[in-house]
């Protein structure tokens, strides 16, 4: 059994990892362009512990969302947003090549790998524009209400040295299922993928 539990961590791991990569490079990029920040350092957006372990929680633990919050350039509202439209782009982007993958399918065989981590891309993109809907450090929902005077008592414990441990305990929790999951993400999702089968059948 537990063979089997890390063949599985282990699998997804590999499959989720370049997508991930180029999606926190990407929207650590994009808020650095648009807010004309520099980035401290060329791995920035996908180096230390609040990366990598809401990944590894959500992928050992076995939930449906994946989510792995990049690097923050700029906190506040401004920030999140941009970084939600970012990963609202980069669904779009997975979605065109899975679509695009779809309609130049070898006849017999797997699908070859760029098939999945398109499919990857754009499921992980829509899980964490999803994740911004929730009150949350750094996500649209939390860094909104920090703007509420009811709410800035609240700024102490988002800053607090172990505050990078929200994100890991929320990704191995079963509440980004309960809340976003089957309400947004996997509807979204399931939906996304008839559109890309029926585009691609139609040569798209």
């Amino acid at each position: 059994m537990m063979d089997g539990w890390i063949e599985i961590v282990t699998r997804q791991l590999i499959l989720y990892s370049l997508p991930v990569l180029i999606s926190l490079t990407f929207v650590t990029l994009g808020e650095s362009r648009i807010n004309r920040v520099a980035v401290p350092h060329p791995f920035f957006a996908i180096t230390g512990r609040a990366v990598w372990l809401p990944l590894i929680a959500s992928i050992a633990f076995h939930r449906g969302m994946i989510v792995a919050p990049g690097g923050i350039l700029t906190p506040g509202v401004k920030g999140a947003a941009i970084r939600c439209t970012m990963h609202l782009l980069l669904t779009l982007a997975g979605f065109l090549v899975y679509t695009l993958s779809l309609s130049h399918m070898a006849p017999t065989g797997l699908p070859p790998l760029h098939h999945w981590w398109a499919k990857v891309l754009m499921f992980f993109n829509l899980c964490m524009a999803a994740l911004h809907l929730l009150p949350l450090p750094g996500q649209l929902a939390g860094e909104w209400l920090l703007t509420s005077p009811y709410c800035k008592r609240m700024l102490p414990l988002f800053e607090h040295r172990y505050s990078w441990l929200i994100m890991p305990l929320v990704a191995a929790s079963p509440l980004p299922d309960l809340l976003l999951g089957g309400t947004i993400v996997f509807p979204v999702y399931e939906s996304l993928c008839s559109h890309a089968m029926h585009w691609s059948q139609q040569g798209l």
